[in-house]
């Protein structure tokens, strides 16, 4: 891509708007920018250590307990593996969330037996503030939220928010499986323990990547 071209891609990308985000981040991938350094040319922040390894194992593609958001799981696909990819239906959301806090940065909806109905569902979010003093904090509010009130701190990190997730998911579905037909628990409480596993696993690869 000719460089010249760069300054209108930045002038034309917007955080409300995937493509012109996406169109950002292809741009500075053929300048030979990495995840990393797209990542921070798209968001003026540098996104956490956590945030590229779970963006290199596809988060938004393992079926854990999170429904990923376009932004900015989708941008951090570089074109060596398909992307950046193709965004979904999240626009709506992502403007609603803007308009109430433009410090807060989408990265995914939560499952599970405790988490809130569909029709309101929990988003979890990065604050750029936070991102800028080196804190990976997550902070959560309802969909439908209006108030900046609700915003609410929901752990140290996304990791930490998603083994804290996936184990009490654990715990409800072996409470609830007690009583069943000894076979059919091991099964349901056996794929919910995977998902556990894969989590462990994530993980132990962010260890190993902070110890470089």
């Amino acid at each position: 891509m000719d460089e010249s071209a760069l300054p209108q891609l930045r002038a034309e990308a917007s955080r409300d708007d995937y493509s012109s985000m996406a169109r950002l981040a292809q741009g500075l991938y053929e300048r030979g920018l990495s995840v990393s350094e797209a990542m921070r040319e798209c968001y003026g922040v540098d996104l956490p250590l956590e945030f590229l390894v779970l963006a290199e194992a596809d988060l938004w593609r393992l079926d854990l307990l999170i429904v990923c958001t376009d932004q900015p799981w989708r941008l951090a696909v570089p074109p060596a593996r398909g992307g950046p990819v193709a965004g979904g239906s999240s626009n709506e959301v992502a403007q609603k969330l803007l308009t109430l806090d433009p410090d807060l940065l989408p990265l995914g909806y939560t499952l599970g037996k405790k988490s809130p109905s569909w029709d309101n569902k929990e988003v979890l979010c990065y604050r750029l503030s936070e991102l800028t003093a080196g804190r990976p904090t997550v902070f959560s509010l309802r969909e439908k939220t209006t108030r900046h009130d609700k915003v609410k701190r929901r752990g140290d990190s996304l990791m930490t928010v998603l083994e804290e997730l996936h184990l009490q998911e654990l715990r409800e579905t072996e409470r609830e499986m007690k009583d069943w037909d000894s076979a059919a628990e091991e099964e349901i409480v056996g794929a919910v323990r995977e998902l556990v596993k894969q989590v462990e696993e994530l993980r132990r690869k962010l260890a190993a990547r902070e110890a470089w």
